[in-house]
């Protein structure tokens, strides 16, 4: 079995540096390492680890899901992994995600837990939270570090969502679902989501306006409730960004919601 690592990138160069070599010091390392890089800056790095990895660049600022989409494109394995270059893999990660594919799994995700401080802690486990409803409403353990997929079938749902500015690693777990695909999650297994506030690429706007697009394109999926439930995450983020005049509308959908979960 093959597996590629995709490595999206966009000016976090001191981060990407330990998110390589968290690939490296893998105890089954992946036939190839792609770093896409769609950052303003070119990739720096040290020349023991250029001579391990290929580093393609694309468009400034095209977009995690475009730097995703490009390495699976590229990629000459049967299955991707995706680490994002500020987050780092324990070091039997790919090995745990190869045993579960090896098992009849054409999806994995993993545990995922943080980094803050140099301190890494518990965070989300999807283990027994994987189904659509969880999804709709928040993330229960899922990003672009912790998902090995078949190159298969992530052709066949259409790859990463590039008109979703957030969510599409949700989306694309939906996508799987919807077709009745196997996904195996592994609650011993671990990728690690680094906190930090270095070059965040998501301010309140953005992650609005991400969550306007997630519930447009999965209106027909949501109930009533959890319909309204995102629109007041959309509704807060757009006062957190400075809309103040929302503030009326976000408090009436707010008794709506407490209304419906009280009858």
């Amino acid at each position: 079995m093959r597996i590629s690592c995709i490595i999206p990138t966009c000016n976090r160069n001191d981060f990407l540096v330990e998110a390589i070599n968290s690939v490296l010091d893998q105890s089954m390392p992946p036939d190839e390492i792609l770093v896409i890089n769609n950052g303003s800056d070119g990739v720096n790095l040290p020349d023991n680890i250029l001579q391990k990895i290929n580093v393609y660049d694309l468009v400034p600022f095209a977009g995690v899901s475009q730097a995703r989409n490009f390495g699976a494109s590229i990629a000459k394995s049967d299955y991707l992994a995706f680490l994002d270059d500020d987050d780092l893999w324990c070091n039997y990660y790919l090995e745990k995600a190869s045993t579960a594919i090896k098992n009849g799994a054409e999806c994995v995700v993993s545990r995922l837990d943080k980094m803050e401080n140099r301190k890494i802690t518990n965070y989300k486990n999807i283990d027994n939270k994987l189904n659509i409803d969880n999804l709709l409403v928040l993330n229960p353990g899922v990003n672009g570090s912790n998902i090995v997929i078949s190159k298969k079938l992530f052709y066949k749902i259409g790859g990463f969502d590039v008109k979703l500015l957030t969510g599409e690693d949700k989306a694309l777990l939906i996508e799987i679902i919807k077709l009745g695909e196997n996904i195996k999650t592994l609650s011993d297994n671990q990728a690690i989501l680094r906190v930090h506030s270095k070059g965040r690429l998501s301010g309140a706007k953005t992650i609005s306006e991400g969550i306007f697009q997630f519930t447009r394109k999965y209106r027909d999926l949501m109930s009533k409730k959890i319909y309204i439930f995102n629109l007041l995450k959309m509704y807060k983020y757009r006062i957190d960004s400075g809309e103040k005049s929302l503030i009326l509308k976000y408090l009436f959908l707010k008794i709506i919601y407490l209304m419906l979960s009280v009858f």
